[in-house]
C-alpha cells in the first residue's frame, strides 16, 4: 500500500534538491529568488483592484538582535541549524552550546562568531550539512517580505570553480514550506574583502516564519570526501527585513483594553483576519465576524501597555495598525491636602487629565488633574470640622471617594483692655469658643471667650507690671500679645492744719508722688517720703486757703485745700491804773 503522504513529501524534497541543485549551477552574481504557490484566481482579482487604487499598507516587522551580540549561552534571538546541501528544505536545529574563550560558538563541525560590527563571521566546513544561523519570525500570510544582507569572503581553500569561494543562502519556512530566497557564490580570489549586497524575496504562508543564513565552500563534486577538505570564512553583516502589502484594507479599531481583560475587542472588514500584537512581542489572530466585529482572547496587560492590531487576508493585503493603551481597570482615588479655616484652595494629586470632583456640603467643584500630576479647586474658607470629599474621573471610570476634615487654621492673637493699678480684673476681646491664658508674673489664669469678650479676675497690680495674653481655639494657639499696667487713680494728699503760726506746710500723700501746694498765687513742690511730705512756706494770716494735689506715674490728683487758722494769741498789756483813772488802757492785736 502507497502512502500518499510520504510520496508527496519525496516529491516535494525532490523539487526542493532541484531548485539547489539549479542555485549551485549559477554563474557568480546570479541571485535566485524562488516564490511561493500561486494564489487563487480570485485572490489575484481581488489584489488586482486593489493595486489599481494605488493603496499600500506598510507591514511592521523586524530581526531581533541584528548587531548578533552574544551571552555565555548563545546568542540571543538567534539558534544554530544545518543545512542539508543537496536538499536545502532539509534544515535541522544545531545547538550552540556555550561561547567559547574567543567568542565563537560551534555548529557541528564548523562555527559561528558575532564580529563586534554589527554582524557575524561563520566559518564553514565542507560537509554534507552546511552551517546556519536561523531566527523564527512573526508573518503575514500573504504578504511578501525582502531580506537584505552583506557578505564577505575573509578567505577560503577551495578550488576557484567559476572564480567563487564560497555560497551564501538565505531560505524561508522550513519542511514543505521551504522558499528559497538568495542562493550566491561569493569572493573569488583576486577580490578577497570585497563587499556583496543581496536582497531576496518571499512571500510568508503562516504566520510564523524561519529565515535561514547558511554558508558552505564552493566545491565542485558532491562524492562523498570532498566535503571535509574545503573551509571558507565568510562576514555577514547589515541584514534587514522589511515588508509591504500588495494593497491596503480600511483600518481596524480596537475597543479600549483594561489591566483587567482577557479579551480584545474591535471593529474591521468581514472576513479578514486581525492579528493583535501584545506588548511581550507575541501575537493572538482571529477572524472578523460577518457583522464586522472581532474578539480575540489575550492575557491581561498591565496598564500602560500599548495593544497594537492589523487586519489581513492572506492574499498580501493589509491594513494600517490601530493601537491602545492599556488603561487601569478602576481608577485611584485622589489625594487631598490638609485644608485649614484658613484655605481657600484644595489641592491634592491625581492621574493627568482626569476630571477631580471636590465636594463640600452637597456642593461640588471641579477641576482637571495637570500634567504634573496636581489639581487645585477654589471654595469658600470653611468651618473646623467640614468634610471635603474628593473623586476623580479618567475614561468613564470614577475612584471611590476620599474626605478630609478642615482643621484650626491660624488662630488670631486676643486683645488686653487697659490695666491699671485700680483694677482687679483682665478683660480683652478673643474668638468664641477660645481659652485665653492671662499671665501676671509666674501665674496663669484662663478664661473662656463668650461673645467675643474675656474677662479674668486679678490681684491689683503695681505700675509697670507686665500682662500676657494668648488664646487656643481647636488645638491651635495664637501668639501672645502684652500690656503694662499704668497707674490709676491717684488719691488727693491730705494737708495738716496750718495756723498763723506755722511756717510749714504737712500732710501725707503716696510714697514718691509729686505734691503741689499753693498759697495764693505760688506753688511749692515736695516729693513724699514715707508717706509724709513738708513744703516750706511764710507764714499767712488766718483764713488763707492753701490747697494741695499729688502727681504720681503722671496721673494726678483732686485738690484738697486748708485755711489757716488762728495760731497762739499773745496777752494784752494794760497801762498803769491810778484812783485818779477812768479808763483802762493797753495794748493787744488788732481786732
Amino acid at each position: 500500500m502507497i502512502n500518499k503522504k510520504r510520496v508527496n513529501k519525496v516529491t516535494k524534497l525532490t523539487v526542493a534538491s532541484a531548485i539547489a541543485f539549479s542555485a549551485l549551477a549559477q554563474p557568480l552574481g546570479t541571485l535566485v529568488t524562488v516564490k511561493a504557490a500561486e494564489v487563487p484566481a480570485t485572490a489575484k482579482a481581488e489584489s488586482k483592484l486593489l493595486q489599481s487604487t494605488g493603496l499600500k499598507a506598510s507591514v511592521p516587522v523586524t530581526f531581533e538582535n541584528t548587531q548578533f551580540t552574544s551571552t555565555a549561552e548563545g546568542i540571543p534571538g538567534w539558534s544554530g541549524a544545518t543545512v542539508s546541501t543537496t536538499a536545502v528544505n532539509i534544515i535541522e536545529s544545531a545547538s550552540l552550546g556555550t561561547r567559547k574563550a574567543d567568542g565563537s560558538f560551534d555548529i557541528d563541525t564548523s562555527n559561528i562568531k558575532p564580529n563586534g560590527q554589527g554582524g557575524f563571521r561563520i566559518t564553514a566546513k565542507g560537509t554534507p550539512r552546511m552551517p546556519a544561523i536561523q531566527q523564527i519570525i512573526d508573518t503575514v500570510p500573504g504578504v511578501t517580505y525582502k531580506i537584505s544582507y552583506k557578505v564577505k569572503t575573509i578567505s577560503g581553500d577551495s578550488p576557484a570553480i567559476q572564480s567563487a569561494l564560497a555560497y551564501t543562502h538565505c531560505i524561508a519556512g522550513s519542511g514543505s514550506d521551504v522558499v528559497f530566497i538568495i542562493g550566491q557564490g561569493i569572493g573569488p580570489i583576486e577580490s578577497l574583502g570585497t563587499v556583496l549586497s543581496l536582497t531576496g524575496t518571499f512571500t510568508a504562508s503562516s504566520i510564523k516564519t524561519p529565515i535561514t543564513l547558511g554558508t558552505t565552500p564552493y566545491f565542485k563534486g558532491r562524492e562523498t570526501g570532498s566535503y571535509s577538505r574545503y573551509t571558507s570564512v565568510v562576514d555577514y553583516f547589515d541584514i534587514s527585513l522589511t515588508a509591504t502589502s500588495t494593497g491596503s484594507i480600511t483600518s481596524p479599531t480596537i475597543n479600549t483594553v483594561t489591566d483587567n481583560d482577557t479579551v480584545v475587542t474591535g471593529t474591521g472588514v468581514a472576513g479578514k483576519t486581525a492579528r493583535i500584537e501584545l506588548p511581550d512581542g507575541t501575537f493572538r489572530t482571529g477572524t472578523v465576524g460577518n457583522d464586522g466585529k472581532y474578539s480575540i482572547e489575550i492575557p491581561k496587560q498591565a496598564k500602560d501597555k500599548v495593544i497594537k492590531v492589523l487586519l489581513y487576508d492572506g492574499q498580501g493585503n493589509v491594513s494600517p495598525e490601530a493601537s491602545t493603551t492599556v488603561i487601569a481597570s478602576t481608577v485611584a482615588p485622589p489625594t487631598i491636602n490638609t485644608v485649614t479655616t484658613d484655605d481657600v484652595v484644595v489641592k491634592g494629586t491625581g492621574i493627568p487629565g482626569a476630571t477631580v470632583t471636590v465636594t463640600i456640603a452637597g456642593q461640588d467643584r471641579t477641576a482637571t488633574v495637570g500634567q504634573d500630576g496636581n489639581y487645585s479647586v477654589t471654595i469658600p474658607a470653611q468651618a473646623v470640622g467640614t468634610e471635603i470629599t474628593a473623586k476623580q474621573t479618567l475614561n468613564g471610570k470614577t475612584s471611590d471617594p476620599v474626605s478630609t476634615t478642615v482643621t484650626q487654621g491660624t488662630v488670631a492673637a486676643p486683645t488686653i483692655d487697659n490695666v491699671t493699678t485700680d483694677d482687679e480684673k483682665v478683660t480683652g476681646t478673643g474668638i468664641n469658643g477660645a481659652t485665653v491664658t492671662v499671665k501676671v508674673g509666674n501665674q496663669d489664669y484662663t478664661a473662656t471667650v463668650e461673645n467675643n469678650r474675656y474677662s479674668i479676675d486679678i490681684a491689683k497690680q503695681p505700675v509697670g507690671t507686665e500682662i500676657t495674653a494668648k488664646q487656643t481655639l481647636n488645638g491651635e494657639t495664637s501668639s501672645s500679645v502684652s500690656t503694662t499696667v499704668t497707674q490709676g487713680t491717684v488719691a488727693a494728699p491730705t494737708i495738716d492744719n496750718v495756723t498763723t503760726d506755722d511756717e510749714k506746710v504737712t500732710g501725707t500723700g503716696i510714697n514718691g508722688a509729686t505734691v503741689t501746694v499753693k498759697v495764693g498765687n505760688q506753688d511749692y513742690t515736695a516729693t513724699v517720703e514715707n508717706n509724709r511730705y513738708s513744703i516750706d512756706i511764710a507764714k499767712q494770716p488766718v483764713g488763707t486757703e492753701i490747697t494741695a494735689k499729688q502727681t504720681l506715674n503722671g496721673e494726678t490728683s483732686s485738690s484738697v485745700s486748708t485755711t489757716v487758722t488762728q495760731g497762739t494769741v499773745a496777752a494784752p498789756t494794760i497801762d498803769n491804773v491810778t484812783t485818779d483813772d477812768e479808763k483802762v488802757t493797753g495794748t493787744g492785736i488788732n481786732g
